[in-house]
């Protein structure tokens, strides 16, 4: 099996837009993508950061709490698995405008929720159009910009997620100050709501979805959307897929299955290491006898430093391709867990080791699901991101659980972290067994 290039299967259906220059709609539309990961990013944390003055307010247990925390994340799954495919039957712009819809929904009934049932029902709503959203962000940075530019607006969406997140903990901490817990989420809801509005007005539909779907009005509906992109029209549809079929089952053809199943293993394998870090990282760093505010520092440097190696990795992508450049990044997010482990007890080592940590993490991650978006042809590509990250969410659920495990069985920070250590970089192996010996496919090949 072999991974795609960049240009992707399914090339002739992107034509339209892979070459050329990018035009000012095509960047407002690869921002849009951006934007709309920043919202994800506020509202997936929305529950934490209101849990606190929640608590207080309706004397929650830590059980409790910890239950409410999970729920976005199971909507998430629920999303990912179960609603992002209507994207490649629907279309991108409703499917985006349908996820925006649960969020905000979801969103208000959280702020209105006077029960833990029905907040959790509400957190399970606004996780549900998260999940829906996550791969279609990635598939619009995709399918709006030139080949060229392809693999780093992906990397820019996958960083939009940990910017709203920063952003959103600055907004609840004013918030919370002022006006308690309920205004966390309606504040979810109102920027949703402008969020709907900008993407009514400006995002098109996909081009590569028209012309794989080919509607009635295909070639008709194309050439608006051209002209709304500022690029020429096109005289005839190009030619497409005639057995394409927009569902699960595509992905499990002949043609599809290996690289269906490599992806899922690789996005396993480095999901469960990073969501040990993510969860674990705060109270590792406590225990070696820094307060929990120098914890939470040494976390946000490493958010911090995730951002900037994302549009890092997502620039130098564009050059050497997306596929070799993340699994060298999955090899090198292996080695600092490990060195993460090890790391003596000073604060300055422990930073550089945290962000080190983040830096190949953040850096991996978008160029991989550029690696994966050009792997899927445009009819399965929301379905085939949406799996990948669907299942990997659902056994990212393992990482903390059996971090928790090991720690309790006697293992060391050092031995749990070469434990997971071991798993990214076997992940990056696997990519990069797949590009080796690999022949460039045009110019845009990597």
């Amino acid at each position: 099996m072999s991974i795609a290039s960049p240009a992707g299967p399914g090339e002739e259906e992107q034509a339209p837009l892979a070459a050329g220059p990018m035009s000012r709609p095509q960047i407002v539309a690869a921002c849009i993508a951006v934007l709309i990961a920043a919202l994800d990013g506020y509202d997936l944390l929305a529950m934490a950061f209101a849990a606190p003055a929640l608590t207080l307010d309706w004397g929650l247990d830590k059980a409790t709490v910890g239950f409410l925390l999970s729920t976005a994340l199971i909507g998430m799954a629920i999303g990912s698995l179960g609603l992002s495919p209507l994207a490649d039957v629907v279309g991108r712009r409703p499917a985006v405008l349908g996820a925006i819809g649960l969020t905000i929904v979801g969103s208000l009934l959280s702020a209105l929720s006077l029960s833990v049932p029905l907040l959790a029902f509400s957190r399970i709503l606004t996780g549900m159009g998260i999940g829906t959203l996550v791969p279609l962000t990635t598939t619009i940075a995709s399918e709006f910009v030139n080949a060229k530019s392809r693999p780093f607006a992906i990397a820019a969406t996958t960083v939009g997620l940990p910017v709203g997140s920063i952003i959103g903990a600055l907004v609840a901490a004013l918030l919370l100050r002022h006006f308690g817990w309920h205004s966390v989420f309606l504040s979810g809801a109102i920027a949703g709501t402008m969020v709907l509005l900008v993407v009514a007005v400006a995002l098109p539909e996909s081009p590569a979805f028209l012309i794989a779907r080919r509607p009635a009005d295909a070639l008709a509906r194309l050439n608006r959307v051209m002209a709304r992109l500022g690029r020429a029209p096109v005289q005839d549809l190009p030619p497409g897929r005639t057995r394409e079929r927009a569902s699960y089952k595509a992905l499990f053809t002949p043609e599809l299955i290996a690289t269906t199943l490599r992806f899922v293993a690789i996005q396993v394998l480095v999901s469960t290491s990073a969501y040990y870090l993510i969860n674990w990282l705060p109270q590792l760093i406590a225990d070696m006898g820094f307060s929990p505010s120098t914890a939470s520092l040494a976390s946000a440097a490493s958010s911090v430093v995730g951002i900037f190696s994302g549009l890092l990795f997502g620039a130098v992508a564009t050059r050497f391709g997306p596929a070799p450049l993340a699994g060298a990044a999955m090899i090198g997010f292996g080695i600092a867990i490990a060195v993460f482990g090890v790391v003596p007890p000073h604060l300055s080592a422990v930073i550089v080791a945290a962000s080190a940590c983040g830096f190949f993490l953040n850096g991996c991650t978008g160029i991989f699901f550029a690696t994966v978006a050009a792997s899927f042809p445009p009819l399965s590509r929301v379905s085939g991101i949406g799996f990948v990250m669907g299942i990997g969410r659902v056994f990212s659920i393992l990482g903390p659980t059996l971090a928790g495990w090991l720690f309790g069985a006697g293992l060391t920070r050092a031995g749990v972290s070469l434990i997971f250590g071991v798993a990214p970089v076997v992940a990056g192996l696997l990519l990069l067994s797949t590009v080796v010996g690999r022949r460039p496919k045009g110019p845009a090949a990597a």
